[in-house]
């Protein structure tokens, strides 16, 4: 299950933008219209040019985490050579030191893949909270009175998402040229 969906509940409840938050007295609420939009969290995160960035620089660390694996898994694979050439005392001792490298290779590999586990949520998380405040930011300086996340609604007119206008924001932020999916 992607990262975005596991999130998408809590920024859901996160984005949406009361009255309060606009700082707005109730009389002043009442003389201006309810604005109301969408943004799909999910696309935002998925399109952002710091998001696919950081997805290849942790592609790259796995990568480099990979090969330095195969290289202990050939170490070990030359040590299992000639095994069976060596006397009784030589192969026992040969062959704890193999279980012991398998061992010290397998927990390696458990713990390459839990750090980037690790560093890719940690990365999601400060995505999320940059979205979520460029979201916000959006929201007041366009004076919507609600902004929701798209998979929390049931049904939306295209003529309230906002995505394209908060991604082409995000990006603009990391110097990424402006990509739009509407017509």
């Amino acid at each position: 299950m992607r990262l975005t969906k596991r999130l998408s509940v809590a920024m859901a409840v996160g984005l949406m933008v009361g009255p309060g938050f606009l700082g707005r007295s109730p009389s002043a609420q009442a003389e201006q219209p309810m604005k109301v939009g969408y943004v799909d969290v999910s696309r935002l995160f998925d399109e952002y040019e710091r998001t696919k960035r950081s997805e290849g620089l942790l592609e790259q660390k796995g990568k480099q985490k990979e090969v330095e694996l195969e290289q202990r898994l050939g170490e070990l694979k030359k040590l299992r050579e000639g095994l069976e050439l060596l006397s009784n005392e030589a192969r026992d001792a040969r062959a704890r030191e193999i279980d012991k490298r398998a061992d010290e290779l397998r927990r390696l590999g458990a713990y390459s893949k839990r750090d980037l586990v690790k560093e890719r949520d940690q990365i999601a998380q400060e995505i999320l909270r940059e979205i979520r405040q460029v979201v916000q930011e959006y929201a007041k300086a366009n004076n919507f009175t609600l902004l929701f996340d798209r998979q929390g609604l049931l049904f939306g007119q295209d003529a309230y998402d906002m995505t394209d206008e908060v991604l082409a924001q995000l990006n603009s932020r990391e110097g990424a040229p402006r990509q739009s999916r509407k017509p």
